[in-house]
């Protein structure tokens, strides 16, 4: 008898938490339809009541194709979260291009070093081994060593000559730190025991002797280096004077190194696959480059912008149909609130820029999912309508480095080598082409990126040096 009432009491504590667990849901359902301050505003269902939607969307690497499609569907504006909402017209975020600070000019010696330099090098090494003159490279793969070879020499003042090596190890690590900030933001409890071992292998690889080391090497008296950790031991507070201790320039260095490899790298991929889409497009960058500087001279940045505009635009529109932050991107509406697209947003909301939907708007970009760099010629007020690197405040302090980076490595390589799709390369390409009539893109997951998910395959061109 005991055992039954047992029984029949177990079932009533199921019914009992069935029963909180239905109310709590019509709860937020009702309050989502008929009470929330964001009821007018459109969005999907689910947006309404939770907010574990968008997280499992970024952990699965789904956000930037919902984010593209979410725009399409339900416009300028919509619910993203209980309390969120998504923009993606221009006109409601603003950037303006502006110069590279002179601190970063000073550094555009070791940047050419460590990037366009050492590519060539190991390029042209490698063609002078070959029987014919060509090769196959994964541009993806050694982008992704150089730029991580100069953020590594910049921040944390080591050589750590993965390129020339072709060793990745050191580029994974970068990976995985990006990895540990994610999985703590997604998932608060891998900070706590036993959840933290989980991620302990990922957080030992944070443990670097560079702050020491530069310490010691200016207690010898040698000049300082121009760099960015010498930037970060030497910056002070404008107000209090006060200087950054070594964990503070430890953390620093530690985002320059997760966040200015992998954007400046796979933002330099789509750029190359997208030239090699376009045949003609690819040629009249090529010949802009050839025609100005002659084939022993090493471009700089500032020469990029002043003589090769087109180049510069294939980047940026580059930049603009692949967005390196292919997601969202957080702000809070003011204490008064603020009206957007015709709906007001009070405050405290959380107002999320949609990158995807801003940068292939409908009304701002004519054809917003073809390649057209011409759109950017002569045009500042499109280049203001592109939001790469984040607006306002939070703009991305590492952009101008991701600048020098990448308009160098690109106008360099198309002035030094020619580029050809391999034979076997037929899944993708300028005659593949999708629903939209335009070439193909690589299929890519998004986390933090949009990285190609397979550059093995997709990444691939036939390098030969310059013909005359």
């Amino acid at each position: 008898m005991g055992i039954f009432l047992d029984h029949l009491s177990s079932i009533g504590l199921v019914k009992l938490l069935f029963s909180i667990a239905a109310a709590l849901l019509s709860y937020k359902i009702i309050y989502a339809l008929y009470f929330s301050p964001l009821r007018h505003i459109p969005g999907p269902f689910l947006a309404r009541i939770t907010s574990k939607r968008n997280q499992i969307l970024s952990m699965i690497s789904k956000v930037g194709i919902s984010a593209q499609h979410e725009y399409e569907t339900y416009g300028d504006l919509y619910v993203l979260e209980p309390n969120a909402v998504a923009i993606s017209n221009p006109s409601d975020v603003r950037t303006d291009r502006i110069s590279i600070p002179v601190y970063l000019g000073r550094m555009e010696p070791a940047i050419l070093k460590h990037g366009y330099l050492a590519l060539k090098n190991v390029w042209e090494e490698r063609i002078g081994h070959s029987l014919n003159g060509k090769i196959s490279i994964n541009y993806m793969k050694d982008f992704a060593l150089a730029t991580f070879d100069t953020i590594g020499a910049l921040a944390l003042g080591q050589e750590f000559n993965c390129l020339k090596q072709n060793d990745d190890d050191v580029t994974k690590w970068a990976t995985a730190t990006t990895i540990w900030h994610v999985s703590r933001a997604a998932v608060p409890l891998t900070k706590y025991f036993p959840f933290s071992l989980l991620l302990g292998p990922l957080e030992a690889k944070f443990k670097r002797p560079a702050i020491a080391n530069r310490k010691e090497l200016l207690r010898t008296g040698a000049d300082k280096p121009v760099d960015l950790l010498q930037a970060f031991i030497d910056a002070e507070d404008p107000e209090s004077k006060i200087s950054m201790d070594d964990l503070q320039v430890k953390a620093e260095s530690t985002v320059a190194i997760a966040a200015g490899s992998d954007t400046s790298s796979v933002s330099l991929t789509w750029a190359v696959f997208l030239l090699m889409a376009h045949p003609k497009i690819y040629a009249r960058a090529r010949n802009q480059v050839r025609s100005n500087f002659p084939v022993d001279h090493v471009i700089t940045y500032a020469e990029a912008r002043s003589k090769l505009p087109f180049v510069e635009a294939c980047l940026y529109e580059s930049l603009r149909l692949c967005p390196i932050n292919a997601s969202y991107f957080p702000r809070v509406s003011p204490p008064s609130g603020i009206t957007l697209q015709g709906h007001f947003i009070p405050p405290g909301m959380e107002i999320h820029v949609n990158f995807p939907g801003v940068n292939h708007h409908a009304d701002t970009w004519a054809n917003p999912l073809k390649y057209d760099p011409t759109r950017l010629l002569n045009n500042d007020e499109a280049y203001r309508s592109l939001f790469t690197f984040a607006p306002g405040v939070h703009i991305c302090p590492g952009r101008h480095l991701a600048k020098i980076e990448m308009l160098t490595i690109l106008s360099n390589m198309l002035k030094d080598f020619d580029m050809a799709l391999p034979e076997d390369y037929t899944h993708l390409g300028p005659n593949v082409l999708d629903a939209n009539g335009f070439p193909k893109m690589m299929e890519s997951a998004h986390i933090l990126i949009p990285e190609p998910v397979n550059p093995k395959r997709d990444c691939r061109v036939i390098l030969t040096k310059r013909s005359e």
